[in-house]
């Protein structure tokens, strides 16, 4: 086995005339099987979101995590050590209580939803927020009654909240299955669609636009059984009318828009897809997608994770997956065909799948052994690829792009902040091969540029959360100073107060030799270079040490 390589982060700036600026974030994982991860909760793990420092959250029936008491939720480190500081007091040990979903806003408060009838010690009818630390939300009452709870959190590109369940209440309005929040924590009431039967499954469209799956027969007061799709107003979106032969318990959008469809069916948009399929944009079946799922007593798919690359980890009740042995797990390439080179066996069904941001991917369940190990509920899994990433800034444009094992985002936005505090979008970036980005950028000098993606995961995709990158341009300052000056060539560099900086020149963009190292102080530095005129052509570039 290959020991994990370290994050590399290289920030760089390179130009010639005229100039453009040019950074780079990498980080990378090297493959192995199942890593040491291993907190042991005492019951099934459903919900699973990712924070921007590595922390993960988790949901589900169990009592104990860690070795401590944590009903129904708990924050875990990146080394699967329990966070003691994180102690929300779930729904309590008895009855049939349980945390199905999570979902984190952009301001780092979760919402929970669930089966339950507390949290923390106050009362929350099966949905509730919490604060990044882990109290109450006290601002946040709303109501859920239902025999069922709230089996799905999606969180939409402009931070409202969908909810899916069984129930038939909310917030004091009547609300059937289906029903949405503002990011501020209030009830959309202009959203009100309504479904007959439980929605276990949301997916938000890069347009906007809401699929939804489930037990229900009639959708925004429209036939369609168990799949049907929203407009963005919540009214029915009668162009999509792609039936599924059973119920539908997990889907996910790829970045090129096409709809993974998962759960107990035998027929997808009148095609034969047994319990996984997938759908065109326009809601026709992809008739080049049919891997199939079988073995089990109740064969289902029950999560789905995607991968940059454009490779999906299924997980379920099924010990075959594309015509192959795969024992609750396993991966598909972009066109349907088993991924041989992922293969190992669970003893139980895999509920929830989950990806971090260095490409390990996280399982929970019901399971106790993962590859021959013991793991009782909940995994961790070293990729076999990389997870690779850069974001670009190059003029006016920057660029976000995402690659190998990296979770898959379906929306993004850029923003910039000039203390690290304060941040302000730049706006929503656009799809492009690879990656995302976005054009016209402008940001003050010395100002960070963060880009941040929204990600599902967990049992039924029912929580979202998002990863994000952030980085500093070194800023090119022309002001008059950049140029040739009596004989000599130089310009300005302005950059954090207290980093250190390498100016490096090269005559052919392979070969680069320093010339000076500089801390920045309060102003722009000034750099020039007297040796200019003896060369025919010469490039410089400057890095961060």
């Amino acid at each position: 086995m290959k020991p994990n390589s370290q994050a590399k982060k290289e920030l760089e700036q390179c130009w010639l005339l005229p100039a453009f600026v040019l950074l780079s974030l990498v980080s990378t994982t090297m493959c192995q099987t199942l890593d040491t991860f291993d907190p042991v909760p005492n019951g099934s793990v459903a919900a699973m979101i990712l924070q921007p420092n590595g922390m993960i959250v988790v949901g589900g029936n169990f009592t104990t995590l860690g070795g401590q008491t944590r009903n129904k939720i708990g924050r875990l480190g990146t080394d699967g050590v329990l966070d003691s500081a994180f102690n929300p007091v779930g729904p309590g040990p008895l009855g049939l209580s349980q945390v199905f979903s999570l979902a984190l806003q952009t301001d780092g408060r979760i919402m929970v939803g669930g089966f339950f009838t507390s949290l923390n010690g106050q009362p929350r009818l099966n949905f509730g927020r919490l604060n990044p630390n882990g109290t109450l939300d006290s601002a946040f009452s709303a109501i859920a009654g239902g025999a069922s709870g709230i089996t799905s959190l999606a969180i939409q590109a402009d931070g409202k909240i969908l909810i899916g369940g069984g129930f038939t209440l909310h917030s004091g309005l009547n609300r059937t299955n289906i029903a949405r929040f503002n990011a501020n924590g209030t009830l959309d009431t202009a959203f009100n669609p309504g479904a007959n039967a439980i929605v276990y499954t949301l997916a938000v469209q890069p347009d906007g636009k809401i699929v939804a799956g489930g037990q229900f027969t009639s959708l925004g007061g429209q036939v369609r059984s168990y799949l049907g799709r929203l407009n963005p107003d919540g009214t029915p979106d009668t162009n999509f009318n792609s039936a599924a032969g059973g119920f539908v318990y997990s889907l996910a959008v790829q970045g090129d828009g096409k709809i993974l469809v998962g759960g107990a069916f035998t027929t997808l948009g009148g095609q034969t897809r047994n319990r996984i399929g997938r759908l065109n944009t326009d809601g026709t079946p992809d008739m080049d997608f049919n891997p199939g799922v079988s073995g089990s007593q109740f064969p289902s798919v029950y999560s789905f994770a995607l991968q940059s690359d454009g490779k999906t980890l299924v997980g379920g009740s099924f010990t075959n997956l594309a015509g192959q042995t795969r024992r609750y797990i396993g991966r598909l390439n972009a066109n349907g065909t088993l991924d041989a080179t992922f293969n190992l066996a669970v003893t139980n069904p895999v509920l929830s799948v989950s990806l971090q941001a260095d490409g390990k991917i996280l399982i929970g369940g019901s399971f106790t052994n993962v590859a021959g190990q013991t793991r009782n509920r909940i995994a961790r899994l070293n990729n076999t690829e990389p997870a690779t990433q850069s974001l670009t800034l190059d003029g006016s444009t920057v660029a976000w792009l995402r690659h190998g094992t990296s979770p898959e985002v379906w929306h993004t936005n850029f923003e910039f902040s000039t203390n690290n505090v304060d941040w302000v979008s730049l706006g929503e970036g656009t799809r492009i091969s690879g990656g995302w980005q976005l054009t016209g950028l402008s940001a003050p000098p010395n100002s960070n540029i963060r880009a941040r993606g929204l990600v599902t995961g967990g049992e039924y995709n029912g929580s979202s959360w998002f990863v994000e990158s952030t980085t500093r341009p070194i800023i090119l300052v022309n002001d008059g100073n950049f140029g040739i000056r009596s004989n000599q060539f130089g310009f300005n560099i302005s950059a954090t107060i207290g980093q250190t900086f390498v100016v490096e020149a090269s005559t052919n963009l392979t070969d680069w030799n320093a010339i000076v190292t500089n801390t920045s102080g309060m102003g722009p530095t000034y750099f020039s270079d007297s040796d200019v005129t003896i060369f025919p052509s010469r490039l410089y570039r400057v890095r961060l040490e």
